[in-house]
């Protein structure tokens, strides 16, 4: 770095720049009150794509760039078409216009006044979790309108913006004219940046293998296709001035039109960097360009420090300039093989602290996958051009193109495929520490700058020390996290190095609670192995996230060891409680069943089943499995849905036992109902910490006022999941600590 200057200095500067964004995080803006408001907005539709509702229709969205509040009050002060007078929420940067059918789209360029219904996004509640509010806020983007209506636009637009969405919709009829509808959306996300109908099994499917990457427009196709042109342009006798001022024309019309995603304007200015420095006759430092570049786009977003594919895409440019020159060159001779393969590792050693910070498990097989993948990938670049151009143009010439498409396409799938079943594709570390970053760092570093005066294999071993960095999990003691599940249930026992327990998993009010909640939560925390699964009762929101979990865990790199049933009689055993046995059963996972006065014993940790007796008959939330939890002096009591007859015959089992020790933690029985965790079972219990898991705003008013009256007069600290998020509560068997993810994230800032 010493020897480019510039690069010194453009990197000294976006190091700057994110110190300063870290040390002044943004603050959480709460537009929670606008929510399912009708509101009506003024601004400049910037963007435009299309998306698929839930019934596989396409429906037109806008990015509007809104303009002062003022304006938005002024534009929503009398009332909408339907005669209703729209209120207007606060005021925002961008807004997401999701129209409703059959309206006419305003053109890119243009001003447009819309109404529809508001629609706030959702903050990660949980470690792991999607966190829509922060991925938007990146983006400037404040909420979302649902069913828009336009109610004015502009004549006057960008011809150019309109022309290429119109471009981008018409090369996208064509694939779909002559692909499956598969393989269409692979081809259209690929060269056109159109995700829209990308199928999600597919999509899944590559990022599982690790080769997602091939999916977003970044250099691979920015420097395919301009120095492709640039190349034709100088065989066709163009002067090579006009050649690199048509191809950076070109280029930057192809990024407009699929949309300018991070990875594309980096790939976009490095390119366009290299063709002035054509102009100039300058020599083209990458380093340099990409240092620039990421100034530039710091400049005009500092929040794309935490996008993950700014941080991709940066991150491999930086390990390819500096890095991977150190790994890969060698004073020996080395066969191309040999080359590729030291190649794909330098890169797996470059990639992986990135791709465990944002997705949490790496894909084992990846490295070799990607020798298979990326030269095949400029060959179906250049193929689905080829199919696009003669699709347009000349249709009977399109057969070959579609063939030798379709022929890649299935070849990755099919490998994809092979290494989803081959044993250990899937390794999951959870999310790295800072430390761990910074050490590893520290070892990049070291490479970079003494590197070449050590010996090829001294090398790699400090590379093989950088990643093994990772595998180092050091954890103490017990953690036990409520999540937050919206109306439901989920607790997760961590005890550190013995095993890992999930005790239910569900919801009534967030669809796909398991695979958008739980397992991102469990890959997040390494937890790739479960003991046991415990459904304290069948009650949709106790195990509809379980039925996923037995679904998809396998494939996700989760292994449920055994799911673990209440043992109750016969006739008590629900249609529900019988297919989650034989789901559990097709899946491989043994099913085994618990009643009072068995246990589990995993070193410290005590599980034992206080409810209910081998054989009982009651209702489903009566027979809920009641677990005491104890770990050297803490304590905690899991009590499901127990509630009736059930929670009485618990009451008495306790009151028998005449305990003096207060519970650590109590586990507030049926969501915080008004009839459950009775004054009898408070006063044998005395928690320190009670947890009240349910979702805000539900139908059934929990946590009920009674229920909260009672447990202030315990003088017990509350926490309730929709409000503090994630309760996670540490010990080490004689101190505990308690705190509230949301409460964990307001500390560092948004």
């Amino acid at each position: 770095m010493i020897k480019r200057p510039l690069a010194a200095a453009a990197l000294g500067a976006a190091l700057v720049l994110a110190g300063l964004v870290l040390l002044r995080p943004q603050p959480y803006e709460d537009y929670g009150e606008i929510q399912g408001k009708t509101l009506t907005v003024t601004g400049r539709v910037y963007k435009k794509e299309t998306a698929v509702n839930w019934k596989g229709e396409e429906t037109p969205v806008l990015y509007v760039k809104l303009e002062t509040a003022g304006a938005i009050g002024k534009t929503a002060s009398g009332p909408d078409r339907s005669g209703r007078k729209a209120d207007t929420g606060p005021p925002g940067e961008h807004v997401i216009c999701y129209l409703k059918s059959g309206q006419k789209e305003p053109e890119i360029g243009s001003w447009a006044a819309l109404t529809g219904k508001a629609a706030v996004f959702e903050r990660a509640s949980n470690p792991g979790q999607f966190d829509a509010y922060s991925y938007y806020q990146i983006s400037g983007i404040s909420y979302r309108l649902n069913q828009a209506i336009v109610l004015a636009k502009s004549e006057k637009y960008n011809k150019l913006g309109e022309a290429g969405y119109r471009l981008r919709l018409f090369l996208s009829q064509k694939l779909k004219q002559c692909l499956p509808k598969e393989e269409a959306s692979l081809m259209q996300t690929m060269l056109l940046g159109e995700k829209s109908g990308m199928d999600r099994e597919l999509k899944a499917l590559y990022q599982r293998n690790g080769i997602a990457h091939i999916l977003a427009i970044s250099g691979l196709h920015i420097s395919m296709l301009g120095m492709g042109l640039y190349k034709l342009l100088r065989k066709c006798s163009l002067p090579m001035k006009a050649s690199a001022v048509i191809s950076t024309l070109v280029i930057i019309f192809y990024g407009m039109m699929t949309g300018f995603s991070v990875s594309a304007l980096r790939a976009v200015f490095m390119f366009a960097l290299q063709m002035i420095s054509i102009l100039t006759e300058r020599t083209y430092d990458m380093l340099t360009a990409a240092a620039l570049s990421a100034v530039l786009i710091i400049l005009q977003q500092p929040l794309y420090l935490f996008h993950s594919g700014f941080v991709f895409s940066f991150g491999c440019v930086l390990g390819i300039g500096l890095l991977f020159p150190v790994l890969v060159q060698s004073k020996d001779d080395q066969s191309r093989i040999r080359k590729a393969l030291l190649g794909g590792l330098g890169m797996a050693v470059i990639n992986l602290p990135i791709y465990l910070w944002f997705y949490y498990q790496y894909p084992v097989y990846s490295v070799f996958l990607n020798l298979l993948v990326l030269p095949l990938m400029s060959l179906l670049m250049a193929a689905g051009l080829m199919l696009l151009l003669s699709q347009t143009f000349f249709p009977f010439l399109s057969l070959p193109f579609i063939f030798f498409v379709r022929a890649v396409l299935k070849i990755y799938e099919g490998a994809c495929r092979v290494c989803d079943r081959m044993p250990g594709n899937l390794w999951t570390p959870g999310k790295p520490r800072i430390y761990q970053i910074f050490l590893y760092l520290l070892l990049m570093l070291a490479l970079v700058f003494y590197g070449k005066k050590l010996g090829f294999r001294v090398r790699w071993c400090i590379a093989a020390l950088a990643a093994a960095l990772f595998i180092i999990q050091p954890k103490g003691g017990l953690a036990v996290t409520f999540l937050d599940v919206g109306q439901g249930d989920c607790i997760f026992i961590e005890n550190a190095g013995e095993g890992n327990y999930l005790v239910d998993g569900g919801s009534s009010s967030v669809k796909g609670v398991g695979e958008y909640r739980i397992i991102p939560f469990l890959k997040s925390q390494g937890a790739s192995v479960l003991e046991a699964v415990f459904v304290t009762h069948p009650d949709e929101d106790h195990y509809s996230g379980i039925r996923e979990l037995l679904e998809m865990g396998r494939e996700q790199g989760i292994e449920v060891r055994n799911l673990v049933l209440p043992d109750v009689a016969e006739e008590a055993r629900t249609k529900e409680y019988q297919e989650l046995a034989l789901m559990a059963g097709e899946t491989g996972v043994p099913v085994a069943y618990i009643s009072q006065g068995q246990e589990i014993r995993n070193g410290k940790l005590r599980l034992a089943c206080l409810h209910p007796a081998k054989g009982y008959t009651g209702k489903t939330n009566e027979y809920s499995i009641v677990l005491a939890l104890t770990y050297g002096d803490f304590s905690a009591l899991l009590t499901g849905d127990v509630e009736g007859a059930g929670e009485r015959q618990l009451i008495n089992l306790l009151q028998e036992k005449e305990t003096q020790q207060r519970v650590t933690v109590l586990k507030a029985a049926h969501h915080g109902s008004a009839g459950s965790t009775p004054e009898e079972l408070l006063d044998c219990q005395r928690p320190f910490y009670t947890v009240i898991s349910c979702g805000r705003g539900n139908s059934y008013g929990h946590p009920h006022e009674e229920l909260l009256a009672r447990l202030r007069e315990q003088d017990t600290h509350i926490f309730i999941t929709y409000e503090t998020g994630a309760v996670r509560v540490t010990t080490n068997g004689r101190k505990a600590e308690v705190s509230g993810y949301l409460e964990h994230v307001d500390s560092r800032g948004q």
